[in-house]
């Protein structure tokens, strides 16, 4: 090989370096149920804003993950050992040895999820459940455990009857054929049911603040990758703020992402900003102990938990830190 041709290969190898460590090393995160559910929402403005870039934070997309645990494995096999993921999937981690810092809050409630009934039904009030069928998702499911807490609130934990449906899915099949006669239910079908089902209640009119998903990284990575866990932080506070801000472009990132209509993402979206939905990253310390209450009422947890010992407020810009 020639010298010319030999340094014009070099050079075109050290090309991708040019444009810095982002460049270098762009890496994917994963995010639990990304375009799944909403509270994902706001990396994937990040991304289509180009602020993952801005803020050079080495990232260039995102992989998704069934679930807390998936989240959990997903975030440990990989070169980013940086996730969003389930508070309950950090705290089962930690109890199995499992060294994890919460480092962002991503949510402040649980957004529109709801309790139907057939649009026909009898059941007009909670009250009315008294005797009949509830169906939740899965065991020790976070549906499972605010169900539970609502029918105590309402003195009527013991007298109905709830059932693991298998999923969100799942529960609406079995309340369409009669099996429950009240099943969870999210949007879109939330919004596109609504000459089906009827809105019994809203686990935010018991439960107004519960934080069940968490930024989460390891204590190893935190102390060698401090700023670029800042930067992710940043960047996805900002592509909240550009939401709010404008709200047709959150629409149009909301119905590319999710792969759902355009004219059912504009009436869905506008209720989660009613609802202040999501955190920009601060930790309300009430809605984190609400989820671990809750994993105690579904058998998920048993002994003491200490949040603050695994909390890590430094990678949070300073006004969001108390």
């Amino acid at each position: 090989m020639n010298i010319h041709r030999r340094a014009l290969m070099l050079g075109s190898l050290a090309l991708p370096l040019a444009g810095g460590v982002a460049r270098a090393a762009e890496q994917r995160m994963t995010v639990s149920e990304y375009g799944v559910v909403l509270h994902s929402l706001p990396w994937a403005v990040a991304q289509s804003t180009g602020l993952l870039q801005k803020h050079n934070t080495g990232v260039e997309g995102f992989l998704g993950a069934n679930g807390g645990g998936t989240a959990i494995r997903n975030m440990m096999a990989s070169d980013l050992p940086f996730a969003e993921l389930s508070l309950p999937a950090a705290i089962a981690a930690s109890r199995t040895g499992m060294d994890l810092r919460l480092v962002f809050s991503s949510v402040n409630n649980m957004g529109e999820l709801s309790w139907v009934v057939p649009v026909n039904s009898p059941i007009k009030s909670i009250e009315d459940l008294r005797g009949k069928k509830a169906a939740f998702t899965s065991p020790r499911s976070t549906t499972e455990m605010v169900l539970r807490i609502i029918l105590a609130k309402a003195g009527l934990l013991n007298a109905v009857e709830i059932l693991p449906a298998g999923g969100m899915g799942a529960a609406a099949t079995a309340l369409n054929q009669g099996a429950v006669d009240a099943a969870p239910m999210v949007d879109p079908l939330l919004t596109t049911g609504a000459d089906r089902y009827r809105v019994l209640f809203r686990v935010n009119d018991y439960i107004p603040t519960l934080c069940w998903s968490v930024g989460v990284t390891t204590p190893a990575f935190a102390a060698a990758h401090g700023d670029q866990i800042r930067r992710l932080i940043v960047a996805r506070r900002e592509a909240l703020d550009a939401m709010r801000q404008d709200r047709a472009m959150a629409i149009q990132v909301y119905a590319k992402v999710w792969n759902i209509d355009p004219a059912v993402a504009a009436r869905v979206l506008p209720k989660f900003f009613e609802i202040d939905f999501w955190s920009p990253g601060n930790f309300v310390m009430p809605g984190l102990q609400v989820q671990v209450d809750g994993m105690r009422v579904v058998g998920q947890l048993d002994g003491p938990v200490d949040l603050n010992a695994m909390i890590d407020r430094s990678f949070l810009p300073a006004d969001l830190r108390a």
